[in-house]
């Protein structure tokens, strides 16, 4: 029988940074990356390669992002989590329209928690906030509430290994999608091209 636990007894949560002003792409003079809701798919993978770099108000060094931190879309319709892979070069931030979640990681594991959230398992607590409801956001006491099933850190490990392989050929199959897409579109253009040509 798995233990069932609190995220806020397994894991530190907090919100991203709050931005008062509009965000706004530095370029090359920013000092961080932001990682924004949009950068999280709603199967759960985050995407590192367009990020948008700021120069943030105030001190960032308190909302700096490591590897396996999680970040939680707290606006819906889909709560999908994406888990930071690597550095960058640059501090990562986020903004508060995200829950940060750090594991302590003797009681659970990042990609195991990584899972949990986006499993269907996970997504039935997001979906019991819902019912009756037409909700399009939850906060971070809500998320901090969230009951997780807690196996023993071996069956954590076996479960966080094969979602971290899933998510690597999810984005190899993507951009095999995506390039594919503009290669028959390509092809499709060239034949109405041609099409038009011989009708002149």
């Amino acid at each position: 029988m798995h233990k069932i636990a609190t995220l806020e007894s397994v894991a530190e949560i907090r919100l991203g940074m709050p931005f008062k002003s509009a965000i706004q792409d530095a370029g090359e003079q920013g000092s961080c990356y932001l990682i924004q809701t949009k950068d999280i798919g709603l199967d759960g993978i985050l995407d590192l390669g367009a990020l948008t770099s700021v120069i943030p108000e105030g001190n960032p060094e308190k909302h700096y992002l490591f590897p396996n931190d999680i970040l939680l879309r707290l606006r819906g319709p889909v709560f999908s989590a994406g888990i930071i892979e690597g550095n960058l070069g640059k501090p990562i931030i986020t903004s508060n329209q995200l829950a940060v979640i750090r594991c302590n990681e003797n009681l659970i594991l990042p990609h195991y928690l990584h899972w949990y959230i986006n499993s269907t398992s996970g997504s039935k607590y997001v979906r019991s906030l819902s019912e009756g409801t037409s909700i399009s956001k939850i906060n971070s006491k809500t998320v901090s509430k969230m009951t997780v099933k807690l196996p023993n850190l071996g069956v954590q490990e076996k479960i966080g290994f094969i979602n971290r392989n899933w998510i690597k050929q999810k984005v190899i199959y993507n951009s095999l999608i995506q390039n594919g897409d503009v290669l028959f579109d390509g092809i499709c253009e060239n034949i109405i091209n041609s099409e038009e040509l011989e009708n002149e």
